[in-house]
């Protein structure tokens, strides 16, 4: 035994630091707690789902530079939609695949209600920012869907009062997406203009993919509108502000919430949106209780933090308090969350309890020189 002695010492030496790696690796992996996020990182979405990424990345900094939820560190995996429906779908199960505790989940409604099946059949807490009234619990949404957006049930009516009492307009005009995400905003329209007793002077309704708004626009010019309101996404809102221009209407222009994300504003050319309004939950960087937090995150990402990072984040904060509450079950952490009532977050106020439909604020941003300045707060 004596001979070969030292061999063997080598042999245990060599095996008991693989074991210990082997220990490490396992102890880091049983010590993570996984949070997946579905989002667009590619394609026509991507530049809008960007600041989302941004605030659950942070947040997730946040949260574990204070130690994680009971001592274990979040560890964030995210799943590309490829800006596509069915890419929303095949992303979300992916992500359910790797096991998280939640999901972060596409701003997209058509790929949210794309989705719920997945999301109802395998109870995994699941956070949108999809402002879609279609899954409010009282329609199509299912218990363990959190909203962390201020439905819009609420935006387009808040929209339509500012542009009657703020800015006295008396005909109303209507541009939206043809989707179901545009049809609720005609509705929702339709109904805050019958409440003053007007109707829409003109509804004009588009393809997402469309490139070309000329003759909408043409025929919104000539039933000579005083206001118009946009429903669409980035880069339906960046051809819809060239082609205002361009053509000459004199309109005051109100955009539904992704025209002034600070992505979007970053794509029209020569002030061409100055003067123009848009739908916001809030600005976090006006707000002076939640400047630090703006500063903070102009500062790692190079860009001016918007309601939907600050709401993403919320949203992750929310989460992270659930867990340390009930633990890691998915009913447990989604009993804790639907008793939310009135939390105060830097993007929103969220109440879930008693069937409540997530963020509750909605102001309205005029973009100066580039940038988005509050013009009111509207209820």
């Amino acid at each position: 035994m004596i001979v070969g002695g030292g061999r063997i010492m080598k042999l245990l030496t060599v095996l008991s630091a693989a074991a210990l790696a082997l220990g490490a690796v396992s102890a880091q992996a049983q010590s993570d707690i996984t949070l997946g996020m579905v989002v667009g990182t590619t394609g026509a979405f991507a530049g809008g789902e960007a600041p989302l990424v941004n605030g659950v990345k942070l947040a997730v900094e946040d949260v574990n530079a204070k130690g994680g939820v009971g001592g274990r560190k979040l560890k964030l995996v995210i799943e590309d939609t490829g800006s596509e429906q069915t890419g929303a779908v095949n992303a979300y199960n992916r992500i359910l695949a790797q096991k998280p505790v939640a999901i972060m989940d596409t701003t997209v409604s058509g790929f949210v209600l794309s989705q719920l099946g997945a999301i109802e059949d395998e109870g995994v807490p699941t956070f949108t920012g999809a402002a879609t009234a279609q899954i409010a619990l009282d329609k199509k949404g299912v218990a363990n869907l959190f909203r962390v957006r201020t439905s819009d049930s609420l935006v387009p009516g808040a929209a339509t009062r500012f542009a009657a009492r703020n800015l006295q307009a008396k005909r109303i005009g209507v541009l939206r997406v043809n989707n179901e995400y545009g049809a609720g905003w005609r509705s929702a329209i339709e109904g805050a203009l019958a409440e003053m007793g007007m109707k829409p002077a003109i509804v004009e309704s588009y393809e997402g993919a469309d490139r070309d708004l000329t003759p909408q626009l043409l025929r919104i010019k000539e039933a000579n509108v005083d206001a118009l309101i946009v429903a669409g996404d980035p880069p339906n809102h960046v051809v819809a502000v060239q082609q205002i221009r361009q053509l000459g209407l004199n309109a005051k222009v109100i955009m539904s919430n992704s025209g002034v994300l600070p992505t979007t504003l970053r794509l029209y050319q020569g002030g061409a949106a100055d003067g123009f309004y848009g739908t916001v939950d809030s600005l976090p960087a006006a707000n002076p209780a939640h400047k630090a937090w703006a500063d903070r995150y102009k500062a790692a990402f190079n860009v001016d933090a918007d309601y939907s990072a600050a709401e993403y984040y919320d949203g992750v904060m929310m989460l992270a308090d659930a867990i340390a509450k009930a633990g890691e079950k998915p009913a447990d952490i989604v009993k804790a969350l639907r008793a939310l009532k009135d939390r105060a977050g830097v993007g929103n106020t969220y109440t879930y309890a008693d069937k409540g439909d997530g963020g509750q604020t909605v102001a309205i941003g005029e973009i100066k020189g580039g940038r988005l300045e509050l013009a009111a707060q509207v209820k």
